[in-house]
């Protein structure tokens, strides 16, 4: 630690200076660092204001990585306090343009050739600038319209250097302050890291845009720009240029009609994109929207996705349901299902939690229900009791809001909720197909077959050369339990539902082929066993299915 502090020492005065310009000064002296960077006065101003408002104009201060990691911290709902998101969301980037003949150094060095040769055309004059990149208007040589996205010079090396020192920081802070290791600050700053990461990386960008194009191909109403993958590096992304009205200023001069029409594509294209193919657009603010002259919509910057698993799917429209039904008790069951908790939860009052959230909204008319709040209130009570999340699930719950955003100024009166129903039906009976029902059993006998293999191999392993070797770790033994458990139990149901029904057969063909008469002559044997059998099976496929465990 005290090496890195060395070596990045001018960056490290920096950031240290930032807290005690701006009144978090507790923090630097908490951390023992006061005697590395020579005392700084506080500005005065800066008491008046919040924590949170501290926090924000700290990160403003040092530049585009601490901005960049606070937009995607406020997407963490469920692992920051409500007010310092407030003042997350607030964030913004504050970055002069490079100058143009660094655009050309860097179209070169990526490209191989001068920008000259490669394009017909490059405007001087950026149409877009931020804290990794700026994007450029150009032509190719057959005259295709194009946007040209180029990296700041070293920005690379730059994040890298500062997610080094927040690291080291955030490891100090954990061994130093209780309640950063509480809130787990550390996995925090790791996990909006390796989100940052991804983002240096263009050709990833570019995937996600080209993914997102497919699932959305037989959709006419929806365009995604094509990349140009000849002249797109890790650094250099460019794609078709969409000649088009941003959704914000649409907004502004659009008659009511054609902003229902928008508002209606809008939610569709979004929610075939969470509902139905799994993988998002996690960033879809009005910037990033474009309605063109056909009243088609273009979707830019994939920067930031949102992926759900077949089960997060598959929950989230049961979620969707149970809200419209006022089914308290199954989005509990969700929530829990969804959540994850390093400590005992207090099952009695997190229900009651939830109760009251839910029933705040029983009166209110479906319309005016705002699913991104509901889901946002869930996050904070997933806060409260410490209770992780999945990332894709709260980059989701802003997506929800950012959409619930945009409707406010297109359509006040479309109702979320209404339009989120179909899409979580049709998830449903999806997953009522036999096929899919075929698939989900196999793939339950699949991961029963491997357990037991992985439970012989360490059997055989504990009584290797006749000798018992335990290693136990505490997580490792609840986890394994709870897994035996489900086995075990799911086993033991299988066995009693195959004796009976191997008890039912012979009782029938011993009645049958015996001469003496007994009272089964005179009793429905055979119904009643098939009806006790098949609610039996039902049973069991109904709990693998809607719970994934009995």
């Amino acid at each position: 630690m005290i090496g890195k502090r060395l070596k990045y020492a001018q960056r490290y005065q920096e950031i240290l200076t930032a807290l005690l310009k701006n009144g978090l000064g507790f923090v630097v002296k908490d951390l023992g660092l006061l005697g590395f960077k020579r005392k700084a006065e506080a500005d005065s101003t800066m008491y008046s204001k919040s924590i949170a408002e501290r926090i924000r104009s700290v990160l403003e201060e040092l530049g585009p990585t601490f901005v960049k990691l606070g937009q995607l911290a406020s997407t963490r709902v469920d692992l920051i306090p409500e007010n310092i998101i407030k003042e997350l969301e607030k964030l913004q980037d504050h970055v002069a343009p490079i100058p143009f003949s660094d655009v050309e150094k860097i179209i070169e060095k990526e490209l191989g050739q001068p920008a000259n040769d490669l394009f017909l055309e490059v405007n001087d004059r950026p149409i877009a600038s931020a804290s990794i990149g700026q994007v450029h208007y150009g032509k190719l040589p057959t005259g295709q319209e194009v946007a040209i996205k180029v990296q700041r010079p070293n920005i690379e090396e730059k994040i890298d250097i500062d997610l080094q020192i927040l690291s080291d920081l955030t490891n100090l802070m954990e061994e130093k302050l209780e309640w950063a290791n509480n809130y787990r600050i550390s996995e925090i700053v790791e996990e909006v890291s390796r989100s940052l990461r991804l983002e240096l990386d263009y050709t990833v960008e570019a995937w996600n845009g080209e993914k997102i194009a497919r699932q959305l191909k037989e959709h006419p109403n929806y365009i995604i720009p094509s990349i140009h993958w000849e002249y797109t590096t890790k650094r250099i992304l460019t794609m078709d240029y969409i000649s088009g009205t941003r959704l914000r200023d649409y907004a502004k001069n659009a008659s009511e009609a054609e902003k229902k029409l928008v508002a209606k594509q809008f939610v569709e294209c979004m929610f075939q994109q969470i509902f139905i193919d799994g993988f998002f657009h996690g960033d879809p603010h009005p910037g990033n929207l474009f309605v063109l002259p056909d009243k088609r919509m273009a979707l830019i910057d994939f920067g930031m996705i949102g992926r759900l698993s077949p089960s997060m799917k598959n929950d989230l429209a049961s979620v969707i349901i149970a809200l419209k039904n006022r089914d308290i008790n199954e989005v509990i069951f969700l929530f829990l299902k969804l959540g994850q908790s390093s400590e005992p939860i207090d099952n009695d009052q997190i229900y009651a939690d939830i109760e009251v959230l839910i029933e705040m909204n029983m009166d209110i008319p479906l319309q005016q229900i705002s699913l991104a709040n509901l889901i946002n209130n869930l996050m904070e009570i997933s806060f409260k009791y410490r209770v992780r999340m999945p990332a894709d699930l709260t980059i989701l719950a802003k997506t929800l809001l950012t959409m619930e955003g945009i409707l406010s100024h297109l359509d006040k009166d479309l109702s979320i909720i209404d339009m989120a129903q179909p899409f979580g039906e049709k998830l449903i009976r999806e997953r009522l197909k036999p096929s899919k029902i075929m698939k989900e059993t196999r793939n339950k006998l699949r991961e029963i077959q491997t357990f037991l293999t992985q439970l012989m191999k360490s059997g055989s392993s504990i009584t290797k050369d006749g000798k018992i070797h335990v290693e136990i770790s505490v997580p490792e033994v609840k986890h394994l339990s709870k897994k035996l458990d489900r086995v075990t139990n799911q086993l033991s149901f299988s066995i009693i539902l195959l004796a009976f029904s191997i008890m039912m057969v012979g009782l029938v063909v011993g009645a049958s082929i015996s001469n003496v008469k007994t009272f089964l002559w005179n009793f429905p044997v055979v119904e009643v066993g098939g009806v006790v059998a098949t609610l039996m099976f039902l049973w069991l496929l109904f709990s693998i299915l809607k719970h994934g465990k009995f």
